[in-house]
């Protein structure tokens, strides 16, 4: 039965794919098919995207024209903000198309399907460390470089002034009472006008980086996971949000840096980004720290 239907992808332009194909961040990708259907009327085609261990999505599109019904074409361009899901991520990614007839039932995609590979676009380092300050010894690494996730304590930072993107730090939630005390944890840039930590003299670090961060964002997971699929998506992300700031000055524990939250950021060298903060917590010395997850444009 399904043998009746084929599906023909075809070369019509340098930007269609017929197979597999690798392209870059920011490319046009185009789906030209032609449906056949040799015994029964197609009444609609299913647009099936396919991305690693996510589950299909799948778009039904009409045929309206009757004409069209044993013979079909189209083509689908790609990113298309019809079909959201469709949207061009890093690494690979396959579509098929499927006929439907009139009662909605499958008839056959011709056992084909077309496989986009897109070329590395961001970096993205996972679940990295950074430590509240330790004011006493010094030596927690309380500072973080966002080109490569390494952290750098106030011992050795001063020699690595180059390569440190912020600093974080902890106050008084403007919540806090006696009774229930909070905290509030902000992070700050080496170039900001005035050190919030005065006990961390950074006067002498140099070169001081100029990266800008917004203030975090709250709810911010979906969009990390599922969203910040790309350099460019990344981008658009970031470039929603205001990125002019050299500290973050939040006074609620909740609206800092804080679990489901995330900072967006732009380097000096134009690279855009987006930290989310998976947990404020302490390790088993009672040291607080923060976990944070980077995506960051190549």
């Amino acid at each position: 039965m399904f043998e009746d239907v084929t599906v023909t992808f075809n070369n019509s332009d340098p930007r269609c794919v017929t197979d597999y194909k690798v392209i870059n961040d920011k490319e046009e990708v185009w789906i030209d098919f032609t449906l056949n259907s040799a015994k029964e009327d197609m009444y609609s085609y299913v647009f099936e995207v396919s991305a690693g261990t996510q589950q299909s999505t799948r778009y039904t599109i009409a045929i309206t024209d009757p004409t069209q019904r044993r013979n079909f074409s189209a083509v689908i361009k790609l990113p298309n903000t019809t079909f959201p899901a469709a949207a061009l991520r890093d690494g690979k990614q396959s579509y098929r198309i499927c006929a439907l007839n009139e009662k909605g039932v499958y008839i056959g995609d011709g056992y084909k399907k077309v496989t986009v590979d897109v070329n590395p676009s961001f970096m993205i380092y996972a679940n990295r460390d950074i430590f509240l300050p330790d004011t006493v010894a010094k030596s927690l690494p309380s500072f973080f470089s966002l080109t490569d996730a390494t952290g750098f304590s106030y011992t050795n930072a001063a020699a690595n002034a180059a390569k440190i993107d912020f600093g974080i730090y902890r106050k008084p939630g403007s919540n806090s009472t006696a009774q229930t005390p909070t905290w509030v944890v902000n992070l700050y840039s080496p170039s900001v006008a005035t050190n919030p930590l005065t006990v961390y003299d950074i006067s002498g670090f140099s070169p001081k980086r100029t990266t800008k961060f917004s203030q975090p964002v709250t709810g911010q997971a979906t969009a990390f996971l599922t969203t910040a699929i790309s350099g460019s998506s990344i981008e658009t992300l970031a470039k929603a949000r205001a990125i002019t700031f050299n500290e973050t000055t939040q006074t609620l524990p909740a609206n800092g840096i804080a679990a489901g939250n995330a900072v967006f950021f732009l380097t000096p060298e134009g690279k855009y980004g987006m930290m989310y903060i998976n947990a404020v917590t302490a390790d088993l010395q009672k040291r607080p720290y923060v976990n944070v997850s980077i995506k960051v444009q190549r």
